[in-house]
């Protein structure tokens, strides 16, 4: 903050030096293995301190205004430092620590409890600080219970360490874990502040608790801590950005107030170098942007944008996304939008067979997997509601689904889910359950929508249960599936009974132009035909067969019964079709109908062994 107000008023910024010489001859040995993960580690020995004293009223406000909570002196003094120089630091019972202090990757299974009463089995790519004996906290994120200070301690060994960000990120979040320290260094921490911070926080400790202090034990490995890349800019650049021209001057004196170097320069650029504060300096957009914010965004001057019109030409046969959502909504379905990351468990219950996309940073465990299907969030989000009292619920969602790693190895998939009733209890209605039928029928409802013709074919899918489960197909192609949720499933999410569906959204987006049919001012004709098949042919290939007959006056095919038993042969059942027949130019004579019955009859004698009962 100081920075940025010296920068806007033209002054120079004076950092105070807090030099605490050593008055007793202590240190301890520390050691780094891995000087990539930490290239610069400090430590210091205080002894002799009180640790039972109150921390001071200026310090305790600053920090609870800051949203730290109080703890014991030595604490408050990190976290105050921590505030006021942005420097991370940790304090340690000196006589709980073992030996030497070594910075090391920790061993696989390594346990430690933390100052969270929390006790964690370590991964081999977790930094720990560690002594001869154990971890005593995990590098940059928390420190451990068993060297943590209490009132009762008297000698403390303070650390100030700069931390790779790579070797920090997401460690926290791997472990279940928030620390304003593993933020900090995620995000970079000012390596040249590590010594300052040190004798700051000596000289609170001393002033505030007492006590004598050693002289700084320091670990540094210059190749490895971060370069301070030069970066040119020129004018021609910065007045293509900003739209203006700066001058000269102003530009050195600001860069100059960041404590940015200018190591060269001529009449046309500058080479400039960030200080080591700023990790998020890289290009030349970014010193640009440095000088904007500094010039004021309310002084750049505006220039009115113009635009061509570029109309998008939208074809008919496609179906907007919004029309397909609407279509569902009418059908009592709620939109519902989840995330693209689903738990593994989930991922294996819902696509087993799918190749699976793990974050290598995921922001949670339930959220460590790129979903393949959008049924996972949905049977999420029933869960959630059942767990409420919520058990009637119709959800629906319109999202990408993940194929594979490529960016463009994505599908849009429109998925939706029931559970309950079919209708809200109420003294008028009798309570009836959904079922399968109720899923297809809103399918078909969503694909009468378009123009094609999707047929649906018994299936099997690892999700669903066998013998209420279908796939969707378009010209022979899946395209998607409805079923029941399997009962394994059901168990395992413990859940009510769900019905599901998913579809490729681009399979109903593209269709053909309607064309207009007129009504016909003309009698419908009606023949019910009876037919005996095996019991193993679908109903839907005998309406599929008649339909594809072309006949001339056939204007609809209706399954209305289906029986096996008594006077039917065993392995065998009968079909009853109503076949609807009509003509636009006039009454249609029972020869008409008739011979077109007899077609259809043959067809079905021909192709399916069928014979009229």
């Amino acid at each position: 903050m100081a920075r940025e107000v010296c920068a806007n008023y033209n002054l120079s910024l004076e950092m105070p030096t807090f030099e605490v010489a050593s008055s007793i001859n202590e240190t301890i040995n520390t050691s780094v293995s891995n000087t990539q993960a930490c290239p610069k580690y400090l430590t210091r020995v205080v002894k002799g301190i009180d640790n039972t004293v109150a921390t001071p009223q200026w310090m305790a406000k600053k920090l609870t205004r800051s949203g730290q909570a109080l703890h014991s002196p030595v604490v408050d003094i990190t976290n105050f430092v921590l505030l006021e120089l942005g420097q991370p630091m940790h304090a340690f019972d000196l006589s709980k620590i073992s030996g030497d202090i070594s910075v090391r990757m920790a061993n696989d299974g390594e346990k430690i409890e933390l100052l969270n009463e929390q006790t964690l089995a370590l991964k081999t790519d977790t930094l720990v600080i560690a002594d001869d004996d154990n971890a005593l906290a995990i590098a940059g994120v928390m420190g451990g219970m068993g060297s943590s200070t209490q009132t009762n301690t008297t000698d403390i060994l303070l650390e100030s360490a700069f931390f790779e960000p790579v070797s920090i990120a997401g460690k926290a979040r791997n472990y279940g874990l928030h620390t304003e320290s593993s933020l900090r260094f995620e995000r970079g921490v000012d390596f040249n502040m590590t010594h300052t911070a040190m004798q700051r926080a000596t000289q609170l400790v001393i002033e505030i608790c007492g006590g004598q202090a050693g002289d700084i034990s320091e670990c540094i490995d210059e190749s490895t801590l971060p370069a301070l890349n030069p970066i040119t800019i020129t004018k021609a650049k910065i007045q293509k950005i900003l739209g203006f021209e700066l001058e000269s001057d102003w530009i050195e004196e600001k860069f100059t107030s960041l404590d940015f170097e200018i190591s060269a320069k001529d009449n046309e650029s500058w080479t400039i170098v960030p200080p080591s504060f700023r990790f998020d300096i890289r290009i030349p957009a970014d010193l640009i942007e440095e000088l904007a914010r500094l010039y004021g965004y309310d002084k750049l001057p505006v220039q009115k944008l113009s635009l061509d019109a570029n109309i998008n030409v939208i074809s008919e046969s496609v179906i907007d996304k919004y029309d397909i959502a609407q279509g569902l909504v009418n059908r009592g379905y709620q939109e519902v939008i989840t995330y693209s990351f689903v738990s593994e468990q989930y991922q294996d219950l819902i696509d087993p067979s799918a190749k699976k996309i793990t974050l290598s940073n995921p922001i949670s465990a339930d959220m460590s997997t790129m979903r393949s299907s959008l049924w996972a969030g949905l049977l999420q989000t029933v869960e959630s509601n059942q767990r409420r009292g919520h058990t009637n619920a119709r959800f629906f969602e319109i999202g990408l689904c993940f194929d594979g790693i490529k960016a463009e190895e994505q599908s849009q998939k429109i998925a939706g889910v029931i559970t309950g009733n079919r209708f809200d209890d109420q003294w008028s209605n009798e309570t009836q359950a959904l079922d399968f039928y109720d899923i297809k029928s809103d399918v078909e409802s969503l694909l009468s929508l378009t123009t094609n013709t999707f047929t649906f074919k018994a299936a099997e899918h690892p999700a669903l249960q066998k013998g209420q489960t279908a796939q969707i197909l378009l010209n022979d192609n899946a395209v998607g599936w409805v079923g029941t949720l399997a009962p394994h499933a059901q168990k395992q999410l413990s859940l009510s009974k769900c019905y599901l569906f998913e579809l490729d959204l681009t399979s109903m987006q593209q269709g053909s132009v309607s064309k207009y049919q007129a009504f016909s001012a003309y009698q419908k004709a009606e023949r019910d035909i009876a037919l005996v098949i095996d019991e193993n042919i679908p109903a839907n290939d005998l309406i599929n067969s008649i339909q594809s007959l072309n006949q001339t006056y056939l204007i609809d095919v209706n399954l209305f019964d289906v029986y096996a038993g008594e006077n039917i042969e065993s392995g065998q059942k009968s079909v009853a079709l109503n076949l609807s027949y009509q003509s636009v130019e006039e009454t249609l004579s029972d020869d008409q109908v008739n011979a077109q019955v007899s077609e259809v009859l043959a067809l079905m004698q021909t192709k399916f062994s069928a014979t009229q009962r």
